[in-house]
């Protein structure tokens, strides 16, 4: 629901600063708060379960989802100003003139994914993944294809960056996040506990995806571009897989390579 309505001629006020910079995300999350931005973005949040604290856009913006801000069952505070304003904000083509500030929500933790009684569950993993463009990505191909958790290890950028909600097209709502802090100790419980490990790694021992057994619980490790999963999470595989390409080729950008190997293994 709307708690305020403001018409702004500046962005000077302090509840406005968020949403000035696209340089400050990290700080954003230590104050458990998230930047969301563009229509499609902003409908998913507010469509969400997710805290909206306050929504900054153009009057026609306003007029056309006035509802659908009232609707939410959060108060809402709301800044209206004039496109001309707002197309001051860096990345104008990418927010819109409409954006959004939101809580972080509860971390969870891999307990939680021990709770689990659905003996097909699916995670993926996140390990060293420090490019947000990358992690949106990711997180919207789990989405898609139903994985039911993603694992971000502390190597890994937050999936709640500026950029990473924006390319996740607010399909970071929908996803439950678990934020591991020992990764060896949380892992290894995780196999204790009937979770297969299955690392996306040019291994010597790796097999062709399409012929992998992806039945049971599992989990999917995606490791950074460069020098992929880390040493410490690879000892943990249970099964190591790839991608058949063409000679010549190596390797696909992670997120691109997280679609097809989660399409193959929902598949089955």
């Amino acid at each position: 629901m709307i708690s305020a309505i403001h018409h702004i001629s500046s962005l000077e006020r302090p509840e406005l600063a968020p949403y000035k910079t696209l340089r400050r995300p990290v700080e954003h999350l230590a104050q458990g708060i998230f930047v969301a931005e563009g229509e499609k973005v902003i409908i998913r949040l507010l469509e969400s379960t997710l805290v909206v604290r306050s929504i900054l856009l153009s009057q026609d913006w306003f007029d056309m989802h006035h509802g659908l801000i009232e609707r939410n069952p959060h108060t809402i505070e709301v800044f209206i100003g004039e496109k001309r304003l707002l197309e001051s904000i860096v990345g104008h083509e990418l927010h819109q003139s409409i954006m959004g500030v939101a809580s972080v929500p509860p971390q969870l933790r891999s307990d939680e994914l021990l709770e689990e009684r659905n003996e097909h569950s699916l995670a993926v993993i996140v390990d060293g993944l420090t490019n947000a463009e990358n992690m949106g990505v990711i997180v919207r191909n789990c989405v898609c294809f139903g994985v039911d958790a993603l694992l971000v290890l502390p190597t890994s950028c937050d999936p709640y960056l500026r950029r990473s909600v924006r390319n996740s097209m607010g399909n970071i709502f929908q996803l439950p996040v678990i934020y591991i802090q020992d990764t060896v100790q949380e892992l290894t419980r995780l196999r204790e506990n009937g979770y297969r490990i299955i690392g996306a790694h040019p291994h010597p021992d790796s097999i062709d995806i399409r012929k992998a057994d992806n039945s049971g619980k599992r989990i999917i490790v995606l490791g950074a571009e460069g020098h992929g999963i880390s040493k410490e999470v690879l000892a943990l595989c249970d099964l190591f897989v790839t991608i058949p390409m063409k000679e010549g080729v190596d390797s696909l950008n992670v997120a691109s390579a997280s679609a097809v190997m989660l399409w193959e293994i929902q598949r089955h």
